[in-house]
């Protein structure tokens, strides 16, 4: 507890306060450098989270598939859809549908009035044993109902899933196709024959047989018997992929037309252009300088920031290859003006897309390792990479440096902080001496001014007396 001037009268908090600000000069300067740190980390960040956006872009502009696109339409939905990958063949292609793929469906002709109650009751007979589904074992015990001979053959894995609707015991193959029939074999007590479940499983005509396992058939521009176990059809035409409707009526017929796809192209492209103006943008407010304020901004003059620009540039502006009709990114359609902005002419470049595919790829994503020069985008790929490897780019580095720097700073500020309160402290222990000094002064004063009173009253007396 300190009590300012009892002796003195002075305020020592205030004098010990602005004495220590004065040991608190470093601090200040610490936490300024530390706030400029932290803009140029934060900036550096926000440079690093565009160029990521940016290389993502570009990554997209390396696969052959973005410039070799196809895509496939259906005159009929409803009977069948298509995909195509880079390998069709453009065209027209009929389809006609003969049969669409099944599951097949088995259900017991018995039924049981109470699924809950052991099948021995219901049916009147032992059903102790085993049964095989499709080649699975599945123990039947003498207590077994039909609820939990439905759980033991879900329980299976068998390729079979078990139900019960209306008491009957009904089994459905999990996938279509003629492969993939349901076989039952191991009566256990003729448990099987005794559900309902016995004769030809095949044959539509037996009532145990609620659908027939069937493949899918299909004709295709007047070819016959192409068949599948399912209702897509992926090898019967390289590249396209033919998915029928189930529900179609069989005899239905629609035509897929595969035609180039430079959508995807375009699209992609328009996406880089759009990241390469965000980022460069970025990079321009940041190292920008405001002569009316006469301040600059947070990456003004950083020579990194100003070298990152100028590559950027280079590289979607320079000659990519010597030979061909499609040398530089400019002519298939993207430009850079004199302010550093990019623009897309997409008739431009869709044109030169359907006058040369590969020429206009190879633009962007030859290498030099198979064509003897690297595309646009392998070279920024490369580069970006370079800038935002974790651990040994440019960029992380950087901002490990940032945060190296500002721990340093604040350990800094810690010791002074600590020297500060030392310093305090010595104040407070001088200013309470000399307190504490100045008092023993008073009493001292105080004791011989009354001494010296009573002298002067002594001699009074004596005179008085003469």
């Amino acid at each position: 507890m300190q009590l300012d001037g009892l002796a003195t009268g002075m305020d020592t908090t205030s004098i010990i306060n602005q004495l220590v600000q004065l040991e608190r000069r470093p601090i200040y300067n610490y936490e300024q450098e530390i706030s400029e740190m932290e803009l140029t980390k934060s900036a550096w960040r926000d440079v690093n989270s565009r160029l990521d956006k940016l290389e993502d872009r570009t990554t997209a502009l390396n696969s052959s598939s973005t410039f070799n696109s196809n895509s496939a339409t259906s005159s009929n939905s409803d009977v069948v859809t298509a995909t195509a990958d880079s390998n069709a063949s453009t065209g027209d292609y009929q389809v006609d549908i003969n049969s669409v793929a099944q599951t097949h469906r088995l259900g017991a002709t018995t039924k049981i009035s109470d699924i809950n109650n052991t099948l021995s009751n219901q049916l009147g007979t032992a059903v102790d044993g085993d049964i095989s589904v499709n080649g699975i074992n599945i123990k039947v015990n003498t207590d077994e109902t039909l609820s939990s001979l439905k759980t033991k053959i879900n329980d299976a894995n068998a390729g079979v899933a078990a139900t019960i609707i209306d008491g009957n015991l009904v089994l459905e193959s999990d996938e279509t196709g003629v492969a993939n029939e349901i076989t039952l074999t191991n009566n256990a007590n003729n448990l099987l024959d005794n559900l309902g479940l016995n004769g030809d499983l095949s044959d539509i005509n037996n009532d145990s047989v609620l659908q027939v396992a069937q493949n899918a058939e299909v004709e295709i521009n007047g070819i016959t018997g192409i068949t599948s176990s399912t209702n897509t059809f992926s090898d019967a035409v390289e590249g396209v992929t033919f998915n029928i409707n189930p529900e179609t009526e069989l005899g239905s017929t629609a035509t897929i037309s595969v035609t180039k796809d430079t959508e995807k192209a375009t699209d992609a492209i328009q996406a880089f252009v759009d990241q390469y103006n965000s980022a460069m943008n970025f990079l321009d407010g940041k190292t920008d300088y405001d002569a009316e304020e006469e301040k600059g901004s947070v990456l003004q003059g950083d020579g990194t920031a100003m070298r990152l620009q100028t590559r950027l540039r280079s590289l979607v502006t320079s000659q990519v290859k010597d030979t061909g009709d499609f040398k530089t990114l400019s002519s298939v359609g993207i430009e850079i003006d004199r302010y550093g902005v990019m623009s897309f002419d997409k008739t431009k470049f869709t044109e030169a897309l359907e006058q040369s595919p590969e020429g206009v790829m190879s633009i962007f994503n030859s290498e030099s390792a198979t064509d003897g020069f690297d595309g646009m985008s392998v070279r920024m790929d490369s580069y970006l990479d370079q800038l935002m490897q974790t651990n040994t780019g440019l960029i992380p580095r950087r901002l490990d440096f940032y945060d190296t720097r500002i721990d340093s700073l604040n350990d800094d500020i810690e010791d002074v902080e600590r020297k500060v309160e030392m310093t305090r402290e010595r104040y407070t222990e001088q200013f309470a001496a000399m307190e504490t000094a100045i008092s023993e002064m008073n009493q001292q004063m105080s004791w011989m001014q009354s001494q010296l009173s009573s002298l002067a009253g002594s001699n009074s007396i004596l005179s008085g007396t003469g």
